[in-house]
């Protein structure tokens, strides 16, 4: 994968934890292409998500929830009830991410569903302990993770 090209596509957006709050994240600056406030949660989920796929295969390392409201715009937001998520799985070879996840939005009934999965790819890292976490988006490379991770870990 030529580094122009990953560097060509890569959105890169800041979220501050709200004061008083473990998973409340709202955004400071970068692309707006997330919802501007999120749930994260680092080491844990938030909501049940079932044991299959990626969960058995792969480390949970968080969980990032949200829904967008209705004065936002993206190209992420397409079908009621414009909810966004993801699993966040550990990057074995990248410990210095909080790890990476593939957006999921709501599909035509309203549901987020293995189908409505974009195969967006966010890789997550903080150097603050969570105080701000920097999300990195790379629309439909899911498949690229570890040259991707590796850029990011080169570049950040």
């Amino acid at each position: 994968m030529n580094p122009q090209f990953i560097r060509s596509i890569l959105q890169e957006a800041t979220y501050k934890r709200k004061e008083g709050t473990s998973t409340s994240y709202y955004w400071q600056s970068g692309t707006q292409i997330l919802p501007h406030r999120l749930s994260i949660s680092i080491g844990g989920n938030m909501t049940k998500v079932a044991s299959k796929g990626r969960n058995l295969q792969q480390i949970v390392s968080g969980q990032m929830i949200s829904t967008f409201t209705t004065k936002e715009e993206s190209p992420l937001k397409q079908n009621i009830p414009f909810k966004v998520r993801t699993q966040i799985w550990a990057i074995e070879n990248y410990p210095l991410f909080i790890g990476y996840g593939s957006i999921a939005i709501s599909d035509a009934d309203g549901k987020i569903t293995r189908e409505s999965d974009l195969g967006d790819l966010v890789i997550f890292y903080t150097s603050n302990n969570g105080q701000t976490i920097h999300i990195f988006y790379l629309a439909g490379m899911i498949t690229y993770l570890d040259e991707a991770a590796k850029y990011l870990s080169e570049n950040i």
